[in-house]
């Protein structure tokens, strides 16, 4: 479904995608499904057409949301398992700066690393996300629950800067940003 719907966005607004200078794509965390999917069709898109790739990771796109919140910012999506995928932004309500790793962690030990931090925002699928319970006492944060989504012109705008900066990925270079947990390694390392 995904390039027939590209194809008729491009017809939409009378471009060719042949015309496009570079293709910028969010990486991951997330989907395994969705993310090999999306990497493999621009992958296709810029190795065929020669074009420039930037990736984009997908908490990054998803602070982004909460550009204007000034404090610390949370994107937290389920990684099944009872495990999150996170990472922690600083924010003073114009610029937001990344100050962990993306992550890979329990719920629990996400909320230790926040302990310390006031008007924390947490935001992504798995603040309601039935198995998870997240308990957020005895501290006021903030939740959000709707329009935390990875949007594209997010992604795009992202990806502008890092275009600027000519920071490309090689189109066979490309890959979805899997975060294995060490119980999930299967090299065996």
């Amino acid at each position: 479904m995904l390039v027939p719907m590209i194809d008729k966005l491009l017809k939409k607004v009378h471009l060719k995608l042949k015309n496009i200078d570079c293709f910028a794509i969010s990486v991951g965390p997330g989907s395994f499904t969705g993310l090999r999917i999306g990497v493999t069709v621009v992958k296709g898109f810029a190795y065929a057409l020669k074009k420039k790739v930037v990736a984009v990771p997908t908490m990054d796109a998803i602070a982004m949301n909460a550009k204007r919140h000034k404090g610390l910012i949370c994107p937290v999506l389920d990684a099944r398992k009872k495990k999150v995928y996170a990472c922690l932004y600083k924010s003073d309500g114009k610029k937001i700066n990344k100050i962990s790793k993306y992550l890979l962690l329990p719920l629990d030990a996400l909320l230790k690393k926040t302990q310390n931090y006031d008007k924390v925002l947490f935001l992504g699928d798995a603040i309601s996300r039935p198995g998870l319970e997240i308990n957020f006492q005895p501290r006021p944060v903030c939740k959000a629950d709707k329009d935390w989504y990875p949007k594209a012109e997010i992604v795009a705008q992202l990806a502008l800067k890092d275009f600027k900066k000519r920071k490309f990925v090689k189109p066979e270079d490309l890959e979805p940003m899997y975060i294995y947990s060490k119980e999930c390694d299967i090299t065996g390392h």
